[in-house]
């Protein structure tokens, strides 16, 4: 496994890292105490060799109760940073994690040549739904859009809650072909579902969408990149308002 991908990954479950690293650091109290029996004179090979099962019993059991104290320090250390990097409303990633993420995916993109497409969705006149039902409503309607996005786009592709009513999807190994594909089936979804918000009849609501994509081969530095890559989705997506919402539009010209 890549170094940066291990990296990233025992990163990202900090039961496993944090077991691994409590198994490790028991092995310290056996060679301790062949450590106290060689200052007395003693040989390691010798002690092993007269009290084999005390040895492996520290070894062992030692390594056992560090390794499961780290697992369940761990799994805490995990959900305290989970609910730091989700979005309490709708469970989905929130800009914090983008931003932790970004650099690996970044580098899964330039180390496969694949392209990475970002789509920015912004619910159209979601004030209103606040002001006209009220805010337990709207975030009815942020939940249950959520799930829309989770049913359209693939596991692999981070849905994020930028903030707001603005969502942002990254997509991995997409092509300039299938985003058009992408955003007008989210669209039309967006638009043919009724939003339950508690009431007798359901709404029915819109979004407007902006995407781009991100060439593996640009060959400016990470940061201005992302910086232009941004600036084009935004641009997009004032673009599609402009239009009178309930779209989508793409900017091209950076997909060269």
């Amino acid at each position: 496994m890549h170094y940066e991908r291990m990296k990233w990954w025992l990163n990202r479950h900090l039961s496993i890292t944090r077991a691994l690293q409590g198994g490790l650091l028991a092995i310290g109290a056996p060679l301790g105490w062949l450590l106290i029996l060689a200052v007395d004179g003693q040989p390691p090979e010798t002690a092993i060799r007269a009290t084999p099962g005390l040895f492996a019993y520290m070894l062992f059991g030692t390594m056992s109760v560090f390794a499961g104290f780290g697992w369940i320090m761990g799994g805490h250390e995990q959900a305290e940073r989970d609910r730091g990097l989700h979005d309490g409303l709708t469970g989905l990633y929130n800009a914090e994690f983008f931003h932790i993420a970004l650099g690996n995916v970044v580098s899964a993109m330039r180390r496969h040549e694949q392209p990475v497409a970002l789509v920015i969705f912004d619910l159209d006149h979601f004030k209103r739904i606040n002001d006209d039902y009220g805010h337990i409503a709207g975030d009815k309607v942020l939940s249950a859009f959520a799930n829309v996005l989770k049913e359209v786009f693939r596991q692999t592709d981070l849905i994020i809650r930028w903030g707001g009513e603005e969502f942002l999807v990254v997509c991995r190994q997409s092509t300039r072909e299938e985003l058009p594909e992408v955003a007008e089936r989210c669209r039309e979804m967006v638009a043919s579902t009724p939003f339950d918000i508690g009431l007798e009849k359901p709404i029915n609501i819109t979004c407007s969408i902006g995407f781009s994509l991100l060439p593996p081969d640009r060959e400016e530095d990470f940061d201005t990149a992302w910086k232009r890559t941004f600036a084009v989705i935004d641009y997009a997506l004032y673009a599609t308002k402009l239009s009178g919402r309930n779209g989508w539009v793409g900017v091209i010209e950076t997909l060269k």
